[in-house]
């Protein structure tokens, strides 16, 4: 069967569309790029350690909390002082949401052998391993506020918020994809 006419102008239509919005000068390629690596490290943490599998649909509340509240200084800057502040509020509890997410993941590192560990190393190593849960969340927050800033310059805030989530889940599971590959455990 051959394809309408019409049908065949729609699709060329839309990959010249979609060619023209990734060329728009005021994209953030290394900015998006940054985004999908950094939520893609947040993945590969929630999968390498044998967590259990609700971590995952906390991580992805936090992360549709964050795009949704877009708390950029950009994009707070359109609304009064209670929206603005309720869309922070939010973004802090998605933030909160994976941060916790990530340090549960991480704290599933150890040893089987409990005689093989000191109170003093097991403490420490929580500590650590909570710090380093921060620090990853806190580099995807900003840079998901950076990003969300700099994409209103071309999108829509509907568009932006959109896209940010896309991004952001887009690399949770790419992290994840990886993270079961090269995982020497097995549920």
């Amino acid at each position: 069967m051959k394809p309408s006419p019409k049908r065949s102008t729609r699709g060329v239509q839309g990959n010249k569309r979609l060619r023209h919005l990734l060329a728009a000068p005021g994209l953030p390629k290394g900015w998006i790029a940054g985004t999908l690596l950094l939520y893609g490290v947040a993945g590969l943490i929630l999968a390498t350690f044998p967590a259990p599998y609700w971590i995952w649909t906390l991580a992805l509340a936090g992360i549709l909390a964050q795009a949704l509240a877009l708390a950029g200084a950009r994009a707070l800057a359109q609304f009064r002082w209670l929206p603005a502040n309720l869309l922070t509020l939010l973004a802090m509890v998605g933030s909160g949401a994976f941060v916790a997410a990530l340090a549960i993941a991480l704290n599933y590192a150890g040893s089987d052998d409990l005689d093989q560990v000191s109170a003093t190393a097991a403490v420490w190593q929580v500590m650590q391993l909570s710090l380093v849960a921060l620090v990853v969340a806190a580099l995807c927050a900003v840079i998901s506020t950076e990003v969300g800033d700099r994409l209103l310059q071309v999108f829509s805030r509907l568009q932006t918020s959109l896209i940010l989530a896309a991004l952001s889940v887009l690399g949770l599971g790419l992290g994840g994809l990886i993270g079961l590959a090269v995982s020497p455990t097995t549920v």
